[in-house]
């Protein structure tokens, strides 16, 4: 049997790993079962037409083509490999084309339309009113109404995008694991703490090696570059780090030129006057400007606070003999007298923490606060079927009656073939009956020599966000499919929300409890951290601010980066939002995955965080006020936000919840004093 046309619920990831092949008969059956189920609907007479027949037919009609493709691109996230690479590769220009080609379809639009003209359509309500308005813009949006030359312009930008954006995400993940500082002597680790030496000396096991071995995976590079002494090595991880996919054979500068080059052609063929026009439209933000005068608004709302922490900076290192008075700040030098200033301000080493937060107590409390306040349970099962690696976990989710929402595999720790970095995918949506499945993957620190898993508390906010994802999207309920595709300027709202519970005591009381001895977090590290909270908050959004500023800068204004000196353009933009320090410091964009990894992702959009983080700040103000383990509140959020998906206008979701419309104030005032 092929081992992408698995029938099981959960299948045998193994099988399909070890025969990715099978993918490329898998997709062409897939595509062919969709092509019968589309040709169906065009097929019947307009006084045939039923919503059943077309709006929720069509909505439905690709569900094996995008099970099996959604599980061929998420193997290559947790276990790269050439076979893999090869089968995406072989395999893109079709499934793109494919999906490219229906939206675009004059025929099945012309059913469509005259559904929508019909009597039948005029007196529907509610979700499937919803739909047909929404699918009536996917072709419109999508430009059905376009001369057919546009149209096979369009299939074949698609088909580039969909090619180029899998090659940068490679390059990045290729130059990533291309690095590796090996440290032999241990003088080297001064200042390092346990959990990063342990990792590391694990990490030169696995490689054969003696000493301790450091990568540019997060859970590595970061304890490196806030906690060694050694001045020389952070340099070298900097210079790493911040070299990732910017030349030789990983180099992106050439394809982020033409995945910019594509998108303006395909946002023009579309009528709209940028890429960020044609992607905002249907987002809360509506349009490009919109969102840039959000950002600017921001900026200014932050910036006197970003110039005092730069000057406070400065001033702890000269005063500590980091550094001489008149000299600049070096950049590999910035996130360790940053973490010296922390500790000593605040009396807060963020590190004291970690043994509060082992991996399985963290789990056990999120998913108990989760149940409190929305009503859900989440039990560990047995695995029916091998997952790609024996570290991977297998979880269910019940609702109060005690029905399955969905399965979800939890994937925590670091591999050589997987992605860096942490996010939630969903593998296949529920339907008629058939619950969800879903990933949660991260790159924690693994437990060594008898230890858990500790995870840092940042990591821990991770875990809460993407958990939230996750279950927002078992929550929503709606049961037409295309109604639980969410505006990414919203989409961020449920999952950043969770991040406050792991901030707040009455919640850390819950599951923060040190590994050995079973106590909480003493009152005294408590405070202190919660005297660190705003500790560089200016600094970190400001961060967050200059990549939004100059992903929307490059889908508004391409020109200004196609064939250019992406780098030179990039620094004259940001000087707003960034610091002048000793040496120039390489833009994000050549590892920015989050904008050109994927034909749209964030693209235009990675706005959408910190517009997610002003809902959630003003949000989580009504938690704060009636009880943040409050179920009626709780229950509130998930009847009015998280259930009802893209069967309400964000907006007015976000009202029904609220009583009235968002406020930045919230996100100021829990960001700086």
């Amino acid at each position: 049997m092929n081992a992408f046309l698995q029938k099981s619920e959960l299948p045998d990831w193994r099988i399909m790993m070890d025969n990715p092949s099978d993918a490329i008969p898998a997709l062409k059956t897939a595509i062919s079962e969709a092509s019968e189920n589309i040709s169906a609907i065009k097929s019947l007479e307009d006084s045939k037409l039923t919503f059943e027949n077309s709006i929720r037919a069509l909505d439905r009609s690709t569900l094996l083509l995008d099970k099996i493709w959604t599980a061929l691109n998420h193997l290559q996230s947790v276990a790269d490999s050439d076979s893999l690479r090869d089968a995406i590769t072989k395999t893109t220009p079709e499934v793109s084309e494919f999906y490219s080609n229906i939206y675009i379809d004059e025929i099945l639009y012309s059913k469509i339309a005259a559904f929508a003209a019909s009597d039948k359509a005029r007196s529907l309500s509610g979700d499937q009113k919803r739909l047909l308005e929404e699918t009536l813009l996917d072709f419109e949006e999508s430009g059905a109404n376009l001369p057919k030359e546009k149209k096979r312009e369009l299939v074949e930008i698609d088909k580039e995008l969909t090619l180029k954006t899998q090659k940068f995400s490679e390059n990045v993940l290729d130059s990533t694991m291309a690095f590796v500082l090996h440290i032999t002597d241990s003088k080297d680790l001064s200042g390092l703490p346990p959990t990063a030496v342990a990792l590391a000396s694990k990490k030169a096991e696995q490689k054969g090696l003696k000493g301790w071995c450091f990568t540019l995976e997060q859970p590595s590079y970061v304890p490196f570059m806030e906690y060694a002494d050694s001045q020389e090595l952070r340099k070298r991880m900097w210079e790493a780090f911040t070299s990732v996919a910017s030349s030789g054979k990983f180099d992106n500068y050439p394809l982020i030129s033409e995945i910019l080059e594509l998108r303006k052609r395909k946002s023009i063929i579309l009528g709209e006057s940028s890429f960020a026009d044609m992607i905002l439209k249907r987002r809360m933000a509506k349009d490009g400007k919109t969102a840039l005068n959000f950002i600017s608004e921001l900026h200014d709302k932050f910036e006197s606070a970003f110039i005092r922490e730069g000057d406070s900076l400065k001033n702890f290192a000269v005063s500590r003999g980091y550094l001489k008075d008149g000299d600049s700040l070096n950049p590999w030098d910035v996130p360790y007298f940053s973490e010296k200033m922390r500790q000593s301000e605040c009396d807060f080493d963020a590190e004291a923490l970690r043994p509060y937060f082992p991996l399985d107590a963290v789990l056990g409390g999120m998913f108990k606060i989760f149940g409190i306040l929305f009503g859900v349970s989440v039990r560990e099962e047995p695995l029916t079927a091998p997952a790609w690696d024996d570290s991977v976990r297998l979880y269910s989710v019940s609702d109060k009656s005690g029905s399955k929402l969905g399965f979800f595999y939890a994937d925590f720790f670091p591999r050589t073939v997987k992605r860096s970095g942490a996010w939630m995918n969903m593998l296949s949506p529920s339907f008629d009956g058939t619950p969800a499945a879903g990933i949660i993957a991260a790159n924690i620190s693994e437990g060594v020599n008898g230890v858990p898993p500790l995870l840092s508390h940042d990591e821990v906010e991770t875990l809460f966000h993407e958990f939230g994802h996750l279950i927002h999207f078992f929550l929503m309920d709606s049961p037409e499919l295309g109604l639980r595709e969410v505006a990414w300027d919203f989409v961020e709202l449920p999952s950043q929300i969770m991040e406050n519970w792991t901030k707040n005591r009455d919640a850390l009381n819950i599951f923060a409890k040190h590994w050995q001895s079973g106590a909480p977090i003493p009152q005294s590290l408590y405070d202190a951290y919660k005297r660190a909270e705003k500790f560089m908050g200016a600094s970190g959004t400001m961060r967050q601010l200059s990549f939004a500023k100059i992903d929307l800068e490059m889908h508004i204004h391409p020109e200004l980066f196609i064939g250019k000196n992406i780098e030179a353009a990039a620094e004259e933009i940001l000087k707003p939002y960034t610091r002048k320090l000793s040496v120039k410091v390489p833009s994000i964009l050549p590892r920015f995955t989050h904008l050109f990894g994927d034909s749209v992702g964030y693209a235009a959009g990675y706005y959408s965080y910190k517009w997610a983080e002003v809902l959630d700040a003003d949000a989580f103000s009504k938690f704060e006020a009636e009880g943040i383990l409050n179920p009626k509140v709780g229950g509130e959020f998930a009847q009015k936000i998280l259930r009802v998906g893209n069967s309400v206008d964000p907006q007015m979701a976000f009202q029904d919840f609220m009583g009235r419309p968002p406020k930045l104030d919230a996100l100021v005032a829990r960001t700086i004093n």
